[in-house]
């Protein structure tokens, strides 16, 4: 496969090759003269949304108001997650030459399983529910029930994507009547929603390589005790996230 260079190089090339006297010199030589190495690629995303600035600034102004009084108001960090009986390739230490570390697969159907959470961005604090699927209805339920762990708050900020689960007509007009504010984050930013580095670590620690694959109800079970952990005032996993300084 061709890969194109840079046009820095191709100029630099030119001019260096022009330079030489004596043998043409190999191109490994000079790519190193110009710092350039074979490298994997890296996955790119970038917002296409018009109003990315507009969405951003309002979260930093939820946040502002959050830091004047957490009780009051509070900030939570809102995403889906959807995890299988079968684990997840991942790498792990192993004995060199063998064919370890292995993702067993089983049999039978691969079943998911999804999460809902809610990350409090000032306390750390992880509200989940599992359930085989998270229709509006279900999601409703669900922030009523993330409402009812906040008695003393008087406004509460939900930032979140844009699932069209999210836009339900049903969700939208029964959140009028209750403290819940959505704040709908610019499309494909994951960056701005730390809860993303929340299932990186449950992938890590649990749903990677795990060894459930033919006890189903056990995993779910082993998920379920690590989001729990977490159901308090968390300042490791706000540090982890990186909404807390070290």
């Amino acid at each position: 496969m061709l890969w194109p260079l840079p046009q820095s190089l191709v100029a630099g090339w030119a001019a260096v090759s022009g330079a030489l006297a004596g043998p043409f010199e190999p191109a490994w030589q000079l790519l190193e003269r110009f710092d350039v190495v074979y490298k994997r690629g890296r996955r790119y995303v970038h917002s296409p949304d018009p109003d990315y600035q507009l969405k951003a600034a309002r979260l930093r102004s939820v946040w502002q108001e959050v830091l004047k009084d957490p009780i009051a108001s509070v900030l939570l960090y809102q995403d889906e997650l959807t995890y299988y009986r079968c684990p997840t390739v991942f790498c792990d230490y192993a004995t060199a030459g063998s064919d370890a570390p292995r993702a067993v697969q089983g049999t039978g159907y691969n079943t998911s399983r999804r999460i809902a959470g809610c990350l409090n961005a000032y306390t750390g604090r992880l509200i989940c529910w599992q359930r085989s699927a998270f229709d509006h209805q279900t999601f409703l339920r669900y922030l009523q029930a993330v409402e009812g762990r906040y008695p003393r708050a008087k406004r509460i900020y939900i930032a979140l994507d844009n699932w069209p689960v999210h836009f339900q007509p049903d969700v939208l007009a029964a959140l009028q009547s209750s403290k819940i504010t959505l704040v709908f984050l610019p499309t494909y930013a994951p960056w701005l929603n730390p809860i993303e580095k929340v299932w990186r670590k449950l992938k890590q620690e649990i749903l990677h390589l795990h060894r459930y694959s033919s006890r189903w109800k056990d995993l779910q079970e082993r998920v379920e005790q690590w989001l729990i952990q977490y159901d308090r005032p968390a300042p490791d996993l706000l540090r982890y996230v990186g909404l807390l300084p070290d």
